[in-house]
């Protein structure tokens, strides 16, 4: 407690100056993360990192206590190269250092002045208990010292705002869009229109946002997107391109598309639009006749934001009609199946929903109605009574199985949580989600090896352990998550880790204005919902920055 109060004293400081003092914000950075995150301690919180694969923050372990063991015996070895087997301590050398300590317990955080010390590597740390006739391992674990934040980092190739319409602006124009002109199906040639709710759900967005000239919704800090009234600025009316009609066309097809494909009045799933569509990927196919509840919601989300620019009740209606679904579907513990079978509504596997920035956005935007009030405070308490407490923050992707719990963990809906907190007051909760999510990932130098680290583009955010790779998307939760907390606690080491993100983002914009999804040299279709989301954490941090 000591150590973290220091480092927000200097972290204060920093905030205080004027101009950005980079020895002092380093230093505030790696005295804060010397503190532990969310430790487990046996009986009381529980270990959440069985499956974590890096640390920025000094881990804890579960390792068992030893019976007759007096003290325990820590053992720290840098491995050589990948991963690869350590060598034992009597093998003192340069290229093979270690560090020994004792504690009382085998599952205490590693000492901050030891974590501080080892550089960015894979570590392998073996406890064993000490006592009369005692030799018994408590356990071993091998991991990667993450590097922690150092600025500064290369400047961005443009403001923000101007970034975030340049997205909406290339939505627009790319072929897959144009093609609804004259097509009543989605157009070939994008394979990621399997995924309709979330895709087109992500493009309605994007185009109504250009019809507007950008800037029309404001991301608030509870995950949301809430709809504003149109702006009639002049500056606005400047902003309105040529083209404005005919990108709300496009949208009105697609969101009427989805009206049309969604499931009849009298299904289990009424109203709710398809996760899966067609066979133009083989997850498609496999997944069939299932469908993941956490894209409805987002279908719903557009279909309001369409509902602002025209004026059509129609699609109010059909985001109520979701809404409603959800309300009557929810489970006594506040939450739903992460997926189910639209033929019945029984759940594909055990895994619960977490709900986030869909479902509780969605809430949020029509709580004038009293029972998706209710529904919101219950879906927000399940979040309290679960991951809150448990940290069991699922990953829940559509084109992932489902996995036991901790096996898979992600950031999405632990900051959709923290920003949720953040508007609640309950800075402190919020901050410890964020550190958690960085810790876990965020890359700021020095990639963990994996996939095609060496041309991860740093600094960048990766997805979930089951794909640990850097996605545009990820980068845009954490600018987001980093913009949110520096506006909770003015701390000026929150608002340039976002700046860092961010500027990576757009040095990487392409020249028609979209934004890859792989920050690495692999090729692919890019997820134009990736995209789309992180143009609006842009929008979102300029206004963090403009003290909207």
């Amino acid at each position: 407690m000591k150590r973290m109060l220091i480092g927000m004293l200097v972290l204060a400081a920093v905030a205080a100056q004027g101009e950005t003092d980079w020895t002092r914000l380093n230093v505030a950075a790696r005295e804060h993360a010397k503190t532990p995150i969310r430790a487990g301690v046996p009986g009381v919180r529980p270990f959440w990192n069985a499956h974590a694969k890096a640390f920025i923050h000094p881990p804890a372990f579960e390792f068992k206590e030893v019976e007759g063991a007096k003290a325990y015996h820590f053992v720290l070895t840098a491995n050589d190269g990948r991963a690869g087997a350590p060598r034992p301590p009597s093998a003192r050398s340069a290229s093979a250092p270690y560090q020994a300590w004792v504690l009382s317990k085998p599952w205490l955080p590693i000492p901050a002045d030891v974590w501080d010390s080892l550089k960015p590597g894979y570590y392998t740390l073996r406890v064993t208990g000490a006592g009369p006739g005692v030799a018994s391992v408590a356990g071993e674990r091998t991991f990667y010292r993450a590097a922690v934040f150092q600025g500064p980092y290369p400047k961005g190739a443009g403001d923000y705002r101007t970034a975030a319409r340049r997205v909406y602006a290339a939505v627009y124009n790319l072929p897959q869009v144009q093609g609804w002109k004259t097509s009543d199906d989605p157009p070939k040639g994008y394979d990621l229109y399997c995924y309709p709710a979330k895709i087109m759900g992500s493009m309605i967005r994007a185009l109504v946002r250009h019809a507007k000239g950008g800037s029309q919704f404001t991301a608030t800090e509870a995950g949301a997107i809430n709809c504003a009234p149109p702006d009639s600025t002049p500056d606005a009316r400047q902003r309105v391109p040529p083209d404005a009609a005919d990108a709300l066309a496009i949208a009105r097809k697609m969101a009427d598309w989805l009206i049309a494909h969604s499931q009849p009045a009298d299904a289990p799933l009424a109203h709710f639009p398809p996760t899966y569509w067609g066979d133009r990927r083989d997850v498609a196919v496999k997944n069939a006749g299932q469908n993941m509840l956490l894209y409805p919601a987002h279908a719903a989300l557009a279909y309001i934001d369409l509902c602002v620019v025209t004026r059509s009740d129609t699609y109010l209606e059909a985001a109520m009609a979701i809404a409603r679904t959800y309300a009557k579907l929810q489970g006594a513990d506040g939450t739903w199946p992460l997926k189910v079978r639209e033929k019945d509504g029984s759940p594909v596997r055990a895994n619960r929903l977490v709900p986030g920035r869909y479902i509780l956005g969605l809430f949020d935007n029509l709580s004038f109605e009293p029972s998706v009030a209710v529904a919101r405070d219950r879906a927000f308490a399940y979040v309290l009574d679960g991951p809150v407490k448990t940290w069991n923050w699922d990953g829940q992707f559509e084109d992932m199985d489902p996995m036991p719990p901790y096996k898979n963990l992600q950031k999405g809906c632990a900051v959709d949580t923290a920003l949720r907190f953040f508007a609640q007051g309950r800075v402190a909760e919020g901050c410890e989600l964020v550190d958690w999510c960085e810790d876990q990932f965020v890359v700021w130098s020095d990639p963990i090896h994996n996939m095609d680290w060496k041309h991860w583009k740093t600094p960048t955010a990766l997805e979930q352990y089951d794909y640990y790779t850097p996605i545009d998307a990820s980068m845009g939760d954490m600018v987001g998550a980093f913009a949110a907390a520096y506006k909770a606690t003015g701390n000026s080491l929150y608002l340039e880790k976002a700046k860092a993100l961010a500027d990576n983002i757009t040095r990487n914009q392409r020249a028609d204005g979209t934004i890859p999804t792989y920050f690495d040299s692999r090729k692919g279709s890019d997820w134009l919902n990736c995209m789309i989301y992180v143009a609006d954490r842009l929008e979102f941090l300029a206004d963090v920055m403009e003290g909207k």
